[in-house]
């Protein structure tokens, strides 16, 4: 009797158990953020089904997919550009020049700020093989922009000059599409500041 009092107490116990992470994960599950689901809410922008919407709605989508992109880490940004290329680029084109903006300002200055303040704590040699890689990574784009283009066609050192000492005032003068083409590349950039942190 008391055997099958334990079994009893303890199938009860487990049931609770799995009860409570169904109900965790069905709580949580709006709050998890996954490469499928940014892209997924690219998809569902409003605006490719009624170009008419106020301003308001616009922006009250476009705050859901930045808050969706900034919980990613880079690893999975990256899997979102490279296995949603066509829906990134659809909606990065949908959007307007101040919602674009927006995403620059929330998204890619964001990223752009923690790296230069990572690169200024690196020693001189970390710093020179992190911008060397990073000019490479930015030789090999397509469609580059003729800033992009002259910036990756400096010597090395001027390239390094350039992101280090100039960066701030380059960043802000750089024109959207500069900056929306920076963004895998300073992600790169942070992730390998992290790697060697670690």
């Amino acid at each position: 009797m008391d055997k099958q009092r334990l079994w009893l107490q303890t199938g009860f116990f487990l049931a609770l158990v799995w009860a409570g992470v169904a109900a965790v994960m069905w709580w949580t599950e709006d709050a998890v953020f996954t490469p499928e689901k940014t892209l997924a809410l690219m998809n569902a922008a409003p605006w490719y089904e009624n170009p008419r919407l106020s301003v308001r709605v616009r922006g009250e989508h476009l705050d859901k997919v930045i808050a969706s992109v900034t919980k990613l880490d880079f690893s999975q940004r990256e899997s979102m550009r490279e296995d949603g290329a066509e829906t990134v680029a659809r909606f990065m084109t949908s959007l307007t020049d101040d919602e674009k903006s927006e995403y620059v300002a929330r998204v890619i200055e964001q990223t752009f700020v923690a790296v230069m303040r990572g690169i200024d704590k690196l020693p001189a040699e970390e710093r020179r093989r992190i911008t060397g890689a990073i000019q490479r990574d930015m030789k090999k784009r397509e469609q580059k922009s003729p800033e992009m283009q002259i910036l990756v066609d400096q010597s090395p050192a001027d390239f390094e000059k350039t992101l280090l000492k100039d960066a701030g005032t380059f960043f802000k003068q750089a024109p959207l599409s500069m900056k929306l083409d920076m963004a895998p590349l300073l992600e790169g950039m942070q992730a390998r500041m992290l790697m060697l942190r670690r």
